[in-house]
């Protein structure tokens, strides 16, 4: 077990699947999750605990969600929303560059 923050985990990276539990929105102020640095190429990323989106681009509080259109749009991830239930989403994403 690593004690720590999640940030040093990094340094045991990359990885083949990386799973972002609770939504993806991450810290206040805390830089999302290079897909480069913590990927291996053709790895794959679950953000899960997601509410499912009903907009293009999708929202949050009123607001686009930046920290979700961040895994939708990264250049070097192709990303799609899985929707589980009514009430429940996930993003599934590979990196491919």
């Amino acid at each position: 077990m690593i004690h720590g923050d999640w940030r040093e985990l990094v340094g045991h990276g990359p990885f083949d699947l990386l799973v972002l539990d609770g939504g993806g929105h991450g810290k206040a102020q805390t830089e999302p999750a290079n897909p480069r640095e913590w990927l291996r190429l053709f790895g794959s990323l679950v953000v899960d605990d997601l509410s499912p989106a009903s907009t293009w681009p999708p929202t949050y509080d009123a607001d686009t969600d930046a920290e979700r259109m961040h895994w939708l749009a990264h250049p070097d991830l192709r990303t799609t929303e899985l929707r589980l239930a009514p009430d429940l989403a996930s993003l599934v994403a590979l990196r491919v560059r």
